[in-house]
Order: structure tokens, then C-alpha cells, then sequence
């Protein structure tokens, strides 16, 4: 069974081919072939496995509520509904795929638009961890050894000493902070291609 990432991932892109292979005069079920041959993800694996039930004797509608059951999102669901409804009532299929792949194409944007919000100061945390950080740790460890006699009349106390010591531990924390960055760019990516 499909997750609902793996469904919506070329969703869109196979209700524009079915929608374009319909209006251009070819039936739902010859559409569904040429979806099934690949280039679709689990849409085509799913429609490829329809198409061969069909030639085992099943019925076009009972192979769509079968996949309308076992689907994981709504948007393929509701495609597949769509498909269905067809077989059994004759509806103008390419009306109603317009109006969903618009409706889907609204959701993509939206999701591509948080996706872009949630991150965009993502890059700018990257500069200053994986830049900066290091650059002025490195200072702050280098003064001991580069101005020794100025460290002894400012730093009585030896805390600049002490915290030059701490160079190696907050270099590797960075190292650490840039990959938690990276992986929560990676981890809340919609999925939208």
C-alpha cells in the first residue's frame, strides 16, 4: 500500500495525461494503459495492475472501487471516485478533471508556499553556524597565542585561555547544529516536484 507522499507525488501529472488522452478522443480505459506503462510512480503501478485484472475478466468498476479503497489521500480518491463515476454514469470525465487538477495544482502551491516560509531562514542560520561560529571561536582560541602579552594584561582571570579550550567541542556542536538544519529542511519537504 502506497503512502499518501507516494500518491500525491505524480498525481497531478497523471490527471492532466488522463485528461489530455481523454479530450483528445481516447477511452478511459485505453487512457489507463497508457498511464499504466509507466512514469507515474505508484499510479502507474496501480493502473498497470488494473488493466491486468481487466484482462483476467474484472470489471473496469469494481477495479476502481477496489483502488478508490485501498488509496491512502483524499486527492487520489477523489481521482480515482472521478474515474469511477465515469464507468458507471457517463459524466463528462475531462470537465471534471479540470476542475480537480486545478483544485490540486491550489494545493501543491500552498504547500510549496509554506514549505518555503517554514524554511527560508534556513539559510541564513547556515551562515552564521557554519561560518561565522567557527571564525569567531577561532579568534577567541588564536588570542592566547597570537597576542600573549596583551592577553595577560586584559584576561587576569584566564577566562579567554578557558574558552579557547572549548574551540574543538563548539566546532564539532556546529557541525552537529548544521546537520539538524539540513535534516529539518529535508524532513518537512512537501514533496512537491
Amino acid at each position: 500500500m502506497a503512502t499518501e507522499r507516494e500518491e500525491s507525488a505524480d498525481l497531478l501529472y497523471a490527471m492532466r495525461a488522463v485528461m489530455v488522452l481523454m479530450g483528445s478522443g481516447i477511452g478511459l480505459e485505453a487512457a489507463m494503459q497508457m498511464i499504466g506503462r509507466g512514469g507515474y510512480g505508484v499510479i502507474s503501478q496501480d493502473f498497470r495492475d488494473v488493466i491486468l485484472n481487466l484482462q483476467r475478466g474484472a470489471r473496469l468498476e469494481e477495479e476502481l472501487t477496489r483502488l478508490t479503497q485501498q488509496a491512502s489521500g483524499n486527492s487520489y480518491r477523489r481521482f480515482l471516485g472521478t474515474l469511477r463515476a465515469n464507468v458507471t454514469s457517463d459524466t463528462d470525465l475531462v470537465r471534471s478533471l479540470t476542475q480537480q487538477t486545478d483544485r490540486e495544482e491550489e494545493d501543491r502551491n500552498d504547500k510549496l508556499r509554506e514549505y518555503i516560509e517554514s524554511t527560508s531562514s534556513l539559510p541564513t542560520l547556515l551562515l552564521v553556524f557554519g561560518i561565522l561560529s567557527p571564525i569567531i571561536f577561532g579568534i577567541v582560541a588564536m588570542l592566547p597565542v597570537i597576542a600573549p602579552d596583551v592577553m595577560s594584561f586584559i584576561d587576569t582571570s584566564g577566562t579567554i585561555a578557558a574558552l579557547a579550550s572549548c574551540f574543538g567541542p563548539v566546532l564539532l556542536f556546529t557541525v552537529i547544529l548544521m546537520g539538524l538544519i539540513g535534516y529539518k529542511a529535508h524532513s518537512s519537504d512537501p514533496g512537491v516536484i
